[in-house]
């Protein structure tokens, strides 16, 4: 369906693209992935023509319909939500009006009449409300907002309305940039859904992982002015990736044995006459043995750097009491009792509007209760990051500088630098001041410098924003190894499903708690099993405006003391298992390194072995991240 011919993009001396190639055909899922900066925006606008390439050229078979989604654009439509959906589809308003003409015409029996029929029928007309309202549903909009005027609602709602709009279109092939970056998580697990669904091609941009891996079935890598198309998802990619960074490598390592014998044969023999065609022939040798140069991992750095340790907080975090929130006369919240523990890392779910934001920034106390008591647990320092909040930063600062600010000590340069090139902060870019970073750039400072010297208590509202897959893997990293409690939200479904060890699900102005993953969560919602079980009440532990652990009544100490025991007996006898586990994988994997260090062995069984291995290391990985989590827990 689409072609680009040997096209390339230049920015002055810089290539963003050199002399790509590449069919995207019928059928294909593709998702597509790549650091920031590697052109991933560009790419979709070329196609669409609003980027003319420099060389090359783009073919788009001839009838063949691309519906666009940008990352941001402005909506001008002034009529409804759901007649944008039902009259928006040019095509099908143009047959739409030919069918009522001849119907004036009383031309109602003729042929003409018949194939607009037909066509409309094809396009999807006569059931076009029906599932224009499921799609609005599914993307988070109440039956209330279906007669709402478009331009008057917020950037984010209205991409969600030309999101539908594209849903509800009949296009031979979707273009989306980034479409989850205006939908919360019940909207983002809806559209994953439709989309494996889906009988259409798509081109999608995402860094959510998770969502990739399940609606995709091609991957196209953007890096380095290349563009690399893959058969098979996000993990099959960098799994088929890291086959061969092993292999190369090896080859890489077995090169540089033989340069180095090469160059000590030089080194002996050149003065030696009699050795003189032999030292010849070693040179020649080393100067056309090909270079191979491994790419670089940014994700090498992370894996041996610890942040500082914080102080332990309170058992109870915060506790909210009889608390009310109202934003005129939209009431979010009515004597609302609430409460986080530590070493909690809730996600914050339910639908837009349900007031997840509201209680984060109630949680961080920077919008004031109009009722009620918020009560900080002992030892608590608190962290909170917004999209929004871009004031905590200096402007006369650079980058480093900004960031070197909050570490006050406790890391060295060195480990500042790792966290910033985590968060795409690379090379001069650290030298950037900090007045002119973009909005993003800012939010990813920001991030940073939470992490950097990390309070015991972060309040996080869409952290991934601004990451590509590599900074959330970063960011997940962190996080997993971070000894304190989080309260977050997110879209990212990945994310989610790798921090959270808690789900609180916000709705009609009220909390439920759902401790474990958010996968064992959301089975219970698809299930519709939700509403049937009441989550287990924990006891309240006393929180008293003191803040000291040392002042609450004798008796809820005493039950204190035993609700904690039983909870560290659960988590040593996990601890035991997972440990279990782990000798027998340390048993394996001695195996397979006998069998990589016997020389016997031909290069195609010791490069399986390798793969074997590497396989097993991730395994004890995931095993001492997990096991570290639970150290974290014990009370």
């Amino acid at each position: 369906m689409i072609t680009l011919s040997n096209l390339s993009l230049y920015y002055g001396e810089r290539a963003l693209f050199k002399k790509v190639n590449l069919n995207i055909n019928q059928g294909e899922k593709v998702g597509v992935v790549g650091p920031n900066g590697a052109g991933k925006t560009t790419f979709l606008s070329i196609i669409m023509r609003k980027v003319e390439p420099s060389t090359g050229r783009v073919q788009i078979k001839k009838g063949v319909r691309i519906g666009y989604l940008p990352q941001e654009t402005k909506f001008t439509s002034s009529t409804t939500v759901l007649s944008e959906l039902i009259e928006g589809d040019e095509m099908i308003w143009r047959y739409k009006k030919e069918k009522e003409k001849l119907e004036l015409e009383n031309k109602a029996g003729s042929k003409r009449y018949g194939e607009i029929l037909q066509k409309l029928e094809f396009l999807g007309y006569f059931d076009l409300e029906y599932r224009a309202k499921k799609i609005l549903a599914g993307l988070g909009f109440k039956e209330k907002d279906f007669t709402r005027q478009i331009n008057e609602l917020s950037g984010g709602w209205q991409m969600r309305v030309l999101l539908a709009k594209l849903l509800i279109g009949y296009y031979d092939i979707l273009l989306l940039d980034e479409p989850m970056n205006h939908l919360d998580l019940n909207a983002a697990l809806w559209f994953k859904d439709y989309l494996t669904n889906f009988k259409g091609s798509f081109v999608m941009v995402s860094h959510d992982k998770a969502f990739l891996n399940e609606v995709t079935n091609y991957t196209l890598i953007l890096e380095e002015g290349t563009i690399t198309k893959f058969k098979g998802n996000y993990d099959e990619y960098v799994k088929e990736k890291e086959k061969k960074r092993i292999y190369l490598w090896r080859r890489f390592k077995e090169q540089e044995k033989k340069r180095q014998q090469l160059q000590r044969f030089i080194s002996r023999f050149h003065a030696q006459p009699n050795k003189a065609s032999q030292v010849r022939a070693k040179k020649r040798l080393l100067e056309k043995m090909e270079e191979i140069v491994l790419p670089p991992d940014r994700r090498e750095s992370m894996k041996n750097f610890h942040f500082p340790e914080g102080r332990r907080s309170g058992y109870c975090v915060v506790r909210l009491e009889k608390i009310s929130k109202s934003y005129g006369d939209n009431v979010v919240y009515k004597d609302f009792d609430f409460e986080v523990l530590r070493g909690e890392k809730a996600v914050l779910v339910g639908e837009n509007g349900a007031g997840k934001s509201t209680l984060l920034k109630i949680l961080a106390g920077v919008v004031d209760i109009d009722k009620g008591r918020r009560y900080i647990g002992h030892n608590v320092d608190i962290g909170y990051f917004s999209q929004t909040r871009m004031e905590v930063l200096n402007p006369s600062h650079t980058v480093l500088e900004e960031a070197l600010s909050s570490a006050k000590g406790q890391i060295s340069t060195k480990d500042v630098r790792t966290i910033l090139g985590a968060f795409l902060f690379c090379g001069d870019d650290v030298n950037k001041n900090v007045c002119v970073l973009s909005g993003g750039e800012k939010s990813r400072l920001i991030l940073a410098k939470l992490l950097i010297n990390p309070p015991n208590f972060l309040l996080l509202d869409e952290p991934t924003t601004h990451l590509d897959t590599d900074g959330v893997d970063a960011l997940i990293k962190a996080l997993k190894e971070y000894k304190g409690t989080i309260v977050f939200i997110s879209h990212d479904i990945h994310f989610v499903r790798s921090v959270a060890n808690v789900v609180y699900e916000v709705k009609n102005g009220n909390v439920r708690k759902f401790p474990g993953s958010f996968d064992y969560y959301w089975q219970k919602v698809k299930e519709g099993r939700i509403e049937e079980e009441e989550p287990p009440q924990e006891k309240r532990v006393p929180v008293e405006e003191t803040k000291k652990e040392q002042d609450l009544p004798e008796v809820s100490l005493q039950e204190e003391k035993r609700k904690r025991r039983e909870h560290n007996i659960k988590i040593a006898n996990r601890i035991k298992k997972l440990k279990k586990k782990k000798e027998k994988l340390e048993i394996e994997r001695f195996a397979k390194q006998r069998v990589i260090s016997n020389p016997r062995h031909g290069e195609d069984v010791i490069r399986y072995y390798e793969i074997l291995l590497k396989e097993i290391e991730e395994k004890i990985v995931k095993i001492d991240e997990e096991i570290n989590l639970l150290n974290s827990q014990f009370l």
